[in-house]
């Protein structure tokens, strides 16, 4: 091992379970950052020992939301071949993380918080060298995180316009930004647009010195290509794996080894395909599931970490429901109170045959000529014949911030409609490579299967519009008269398999696309005579999306003490309208 600044050791190279692990980790940085679920960063940050760092992941995604990332990107690669270009490109991104932080903390408070424990990283990493001993990046970018710490000293006049000229101000676009840089390399260290390309070679800049040979790291490094150079090494990455080059056959049985084994046999699933993934859902697969792992132990590295991560969620799942559990308790309580006394309103009794109750004038002579006692009625509530609710998760990526808090609130649901009586259905939704994964937690009469939905996890992507189709299925197959659906989404579908146009061409799905599918089938799924209604998990940017698709039958929760009343009129109104 080498002694690294700060006197930490550096440990030895992560193993390709392990650095595979801390690549997913990377990319939900990021995608959480740039509140774009479809990227495929070619960019990600670690520290010197492998493990992906929280805060310069989370400036990678803020320079993907902010910038125009493929411009930033071509001299990221042209660095990738320059002499000395690692060092280079550090000092690039210590520029971008300074533009990149001022735009997204307005946004992104956190980042304050972040940004400090991040620069006192790389300050203490530097304790015990002579800073003259360092290279001129790693002092440039010592100096900018001391200045953040408000620890800074003057530099040297050449070291200050340097330093000046690479913290971009935040107004810069992303042309301007490459521009100043390009400038700084030329101006400063000598290297020259011609250096930058693929052929270049040459000998290292003097004002370098010998540094850039040694096994050295001051703060995490962002490094580009990851996935793409372990692929051509044999090795392809996670993301890749999942991301469609499996065979149908291969994806299946991926899919059963990470969520559980099909419900259905495959001559059904092969139905049920059939009749749903056709126009918009071309060539997509389907996998409902109870969530029953195989017996069989699991071997491939990323579907042993999928479990472990589904189980480490499912903790915590449960510990922040029981750290404030007053506060759910109570929101069980009252939405219980609201839906039960709805239902007492709105919902039709039976008249059933009885013993005892009101004479029932016509059955009279039943008694008289048949021996039978049943001329009698009495009022019967029939909301476990007529009425059913399914709660449909969104359980895809992009809800990775909020699993705990998506939880509590199906929990909630599902807890208060048991003690009303009213048959209750869980399932959550994600898609993996090509299919989209429908996981129940519980079914209608399984009441004391409320728990359950702790399990909820979330992973992949999110192609909404048929999942609402696969829902629609499923509501179609059951006896209920009065059916409601509520979804648990951030409303942002995303999904890697693209939409035929009929013209031949492949539209992404996501933005307006995937919004006017969700809504399409929404519509469909009222048509059928089900209310459709969403409990808005996302933020705010979304709130349009989440009005296209389910129109006024929407709440958004702000807190948990708000949540009964807000559920509870909208699910009122729907019963009532029934």
């Amino acid at each position: 091992m080498t002694d690294m600044p700060g006197g930490r050791a550096r440990t030895r190279e992560l193993n390709d379970y392990e650095a595979e692990r801390q690549e997913r980790r990377a990319t939900n940085l990021i995608w959480n950052a740039a509140n774009d679920y479809g990227l495929h960063p070619d960019s990600r940050a670690y520290d010197a020992d492998g493990y992906a760092d929280v805060y310069m992941n989370s400036i990678v995604g803020a320079v993907y939301k902010y910038y125009d990332y493929p411009v930033i990107r071509k001299l990221l690669d042209g660095l990738e071949n320059a002499p000395q270009g690692d060092a280079y490109a550090d000092l690039f991104w210590t520029g971008l993380e300074n533009c990149a932080y001022q735009r997204a903390v307005a946004e992104r408070p956190a980042l304050r918080l972040l940004r400090q424990g991040y620069a006192r990283s790389v300050v203490r990493q530097a304790e015990g060298w002579n800073e003259l001993d360092l290279p001129v990046t790693d002092r440039l970018k010592l100096e900018h995180y001391s200045r953040v710490l408000g620890e800074g000293r003057p530099l040297i006049a050449r070291e200050e316009r340097i330093l000046s000229d690479v913290e971009f101000p935040p107004e810069l676009s992303s042309e301007q930004i490459v521009e100043r840089m390009r400038r700084v390399l030329a101006e400063y260290f000598g290297v020259t647009g011609g250096m930058l390309r693929r052929e270049a070679l040459g000998k290292l800049p003097q004002f370098m010195g010998s540094w850039g040979r040694k096994k050295y790291s001051l703060g995490a490094r962002v490094r580009s290509g990851d996935v793409k150079k372990r692929e051509k090494a044999g090795k392809p990455g996670a993301l890749a794996r999942i991301g469609g080059e499996k065979s149908p056959e291969q994806l299946r049985e991926y899919v059963s080894e990470c969520f559980g084994e099909s419900m259905f046999s495959r001559g059904d699933t092969d139905r049920i395909e059939e009749k749903l993934c056709r126009d918009r859902h071309n060539g997509c697969m389907l996998h409902f599931t109870r969530g029953q792992l195989p017996e069989r132990e699991a071997r491939d590295g990323e579907i042993v970490l999928q479990r472990k991560v589904s189980r480490e969620q499912a903790a915590a799942n449960r510990r922040y429901y029981n750290a404030g559990i007053t506060q759910h308790r109570l929101a069980i309580i009252r939405l219980t109170e609201k839906v039960r006394n709805c239902i007492l309103v709105h919902l039709d009794d039976a008249m059933l045959k009885s013993r005892a109750g009101t004479l029932d004038a016509r059955a009279v002579w039943r008694g008289v000529y048949l021996n039978d006692g049943r001329i009698f009625q009495k009022h019967e509530r029939t909301t476990d014949t007529e009425l059913s609710v399914d709660l449909l998760l969104d359980g895809s990526a992009s809800q990775l911030q909020r699993q705990e808090s998506v939880s509590a609130q199906a929990y909630i649901l599902a807890e208060s409609l048991t003690r009303c009586g009213v048959p209750v259905r869980v399932s959550s939704f994600c898609t993996v490579g090509s299919c989209t994964v429908l996981r129940v937690y519980r079914d209608y009469g399984e009441t004391e299967k409320n728990d359950a939905v702790f399990e909820y996890s979330a992973a992949g992507f999110n192609r909404d519009g048929l999942a609402l189709r696969a829902a629609g299925q499923m509501l179609a197959d059951t006896p209920y008269e009065r059916r409601l659906l509520i979804t648990l989404s951030d409303c942002s579908p995303n999904d890697v398999k693209r939409i035929p146009d009929g013209e031949g061409r492949q539209r992404e799905y996501q933005g307006e696309q995937g919004v006017a599918d969700s809504a399409s089938e929404v519509e469909k799924l009222r048509r059928m005579g089900v209310k459709v209604m969403c409990v808005f998990t996302g933020e705010e940017a979304e709130l349009p999306n989440a009005r296209r698709i389910y129109g006024r039958e929407l709440v958004r929760i702000r807190s948990i003490s708000q949540f009964a009343d807000a559920v509870g009129k909208v699910i009122v109104e729907l019963i009532g309208s029934m």
